[in-house]
């Protein structure tokens, strides 16, 4: 009997596609169509509004998902990294994106994760963030009033103010859907910045 390696790669080669795409059905289409739940919610989700849409395209194009995650992990160390005042950040949940046509959820942080990063900085902060974000570090007093180098974002000052404002408002929603910060009684901070 003669083995035909060609015929046996070319089997192969059809299982393993068909294999993929079964468990690519599997996964991605089946699931929503099983549980309707993974697209609807009881929550108040936020719509975004036409200059938040544009925010998000503004995004998506200058690669922000490249050093930026959207997801909370179930670590400790996420959770107070990414809080506010002491108070630790909730751990991202499937219904907060339910609105997001795009996912950004991301798989490298260079940078710090976003999640819930809406209403911690006044827009002003943003606007001058993405002007020239290595100057937004600290200022040392034996370094003559020369801000510290504190981040190695580029700057985007070569969008446009109104790409800025843009970039900015999508920006600001962004953990928003959880009134997250609560003191250590449980009582709501409302201490978000506009």
């Amino acid at each position: 009997m003669k083995f035909d390696v060609e015929r046996s790669l070319l089997l192969t080669a059809t299982g393993a596609f068909l294999l993929f795409a079964i468990g690519a059905v599997l996964t991605t289409i089946v699931p929503p169509m099983v549980n309707a739940e993974m697209y609807t919610t009881e929550y108040p989700v936020h719509e975004y509004t036409e200059q938040e849409l544009r925010g998000i395209e503004i995004y998506k194009r200058e690669g922000c998902v490249y050093c930026h995650t959207q997801q909370v992990r179930h670590l400790d160390s996420d959770q107070r990294r990414y809080g506010w005042r002491l108070v630790k950040a909730p751990v991202s949940e499937s219904w907060e994106y339910v609105n997001d046509k795009d996912n950004f959820l991301g798989t490298k942080r260079t940078g710090p994760d976003l999640a819930r990063v809406g209403g911690k900085y006044s827009s002003e902060w943003h606007w001058a963030h993405f002007k020239d974000p290595r100057n937004m570090g600290e200022k040392f007093p034996d370094r003559k009033g020369i801000y510290e180098k504190a981040s190695i974002m580029p700057s985007f000052a070569y969008l446009s103010d109104e790409e800025i404002k843009d970039l900015t408002a999508y920006i600001q929603t962004l953990g928003r859907n959880k009134n997250w910060r609560v003191d250590e009684n449980g009582t709501p901070l409302n201490d978000y910045e506009n």
